[in-house]
């Protein structure tokens, strides 16, 4: 069994940059990231995700990026989806706990850096850190953060393999799209669709009719002539995501939505056609807003990018929220996304998912960016 996106020579170089000894590894997600073990809610049978309460998964990275893994003792398939050969089984929580400070004493780091996921479990963390007294803890999120933005070629086609349901889900969506059709039919249609064509299923289904508040679909409501209707959509493949979204109305659109829509397509192709390695995602920013005060006078938009891989945010790039003063490096994988308030119609705007590549930006999504119009 080969990594996904893990790398041991990539783990030494970002434990030894953040001065970390040995990294526990806690959450589901990062679990899966550092050991492939089947961790996931949406693993095909995502029992090791259920009982995670009962029989914690853990796994542990030390400096030299060698991982040891711990998990449920009558899981016998380890050796199928894992690439970590030492593995303990244990029986519960506390059991759990003393497999991992078993292995912190006998490599002889009770009194070094040991780094803990901030979500880490209450009772997991106090159990280090009182087993430990001498220990120096530190936070390791920034370090696995960083060892999952630079995606491997296996991750990325995951990632394209999403894309492609994503769109394919949207654009099942747009084909049965009539008056009277309510939000509730058209999940259905989404999740069949996403289901159908071999993914295990979906992150986030958002969708506006109209008005309707786009978090949170599934009320009722009808599709109406001459709405603005919003699909976002982004899928689980083989554990990875996408994020991508369209517009589409039906019958004639709205005055002022075209010119809208063509203005966000224009911003967001300007942070694409400007970002390449070693370009600072700060500079991107303001320089995209900067972009669209010339295009328009009137009216703000919300330009946010941010990386997608096992999940959907693992971390704002630039928004109005957050801009990182970092550099863009290859292999990076994200989402650049551009909306603007319309009238009563909610946010009107344009998603798709991006790769950085030696000479730019590679786009992974396909369908059509203008609003689709039945």
């Amino acid at each position: 069994m080969e990594p996904i996106g893990f790398s041991k020579q990539k783990a030494q170089d970002i434990l030894e940059k953040h001065d970390i000894d040995v990294l526990v590894v806690s959450s589901p997600i990062n679990v899966f990231y550092t050991t492939g073990l089947p961790t996931l809610h949406v693993a095909p049978n995502p029992i090791l995700y259920v009982l995670s309460n009962q029989f914690p998964s853990l796994s542990l990275v030390k400096r030299n990026g060698e991982e040891s893994l711990i998990t449920w003792i009558t899981y016998n398939s380890v050796d199928k989806f894992s690439w970590v050969k030492d593995v303990s089984g244990i029986g519960s929580p506390k059991a759990a706990m003393v497999e991992v400070s078993d292995r912190i004493e006998k490599w002889g780091l009770s009194e070094k850096k040991i780094a803990y996921e901030s979500l880490m479990p209450s009772y997991q963390s106090e159990f280090l850190r009182k087993k430990f007294p001498n220990a120096n803890f530190i936070n390791g999120d920034q370090a696995l953060l960083d060892m999952r933005l630079i995606k491997s070629e296996e991750e990325v086609r995951r990632i394209k393999k999403s894309t492609e349901i994503s769109e394919k889900a949207i654009k099942a969506m747009i084909d049965v799209a009539r008056e009277g059709l309510t939000d509730n039919e058209l999940l259905q249609i989404a999740r069949r669709t996403i289901v159908d064509e071999g993914a295990e299923g979906w992150d986030h289904l958002t969708m506006n009719l109209g008005p309707s508040d786009p978090e949170a679909p599934g009320i009722g409501i009808s599709m109406k002539s001459g709405d603005l209707n919003r699909f976002d959509i982004g899928t689980i493949w083989k554990g990875y995501v996408s994020d991508v979204s369209r517009e589409m109305v039906i019958g004639q659109i709205p005055e002022g939505a075209e010119e809208t829509m063509d203005r966000m397509i224009k911003v967001q192709e300007f942070c694409a056609n400007n970002i390449q390695p070693g370009v600072n995602m700060k500079e991107v920013y303001t320089n995209a807003n900067n972009f669209h005060r010339s295009l328009t006078k009137r009216g703000r938009c919300f330009i946010t990018g941010h990386s997608i891989g096992l999940e959907v945010e693992e971390i704002h790039l630039f928004s109005p929220m957050k801009k990182l003063e970092r550099l863009f490096e290859m292999n990076m994988v994200f989402d650049i996304e551009v909306w603007q308030n319309f009238k009563n119609q909610g946010l009107i705007g344009i998603e798709d998912c991006y790769r950085i590549t030696k000479s730019g930006c590679e786009r992974l999504s396909s369908l059509d960016k203008n609003i689709f119009v039945k």
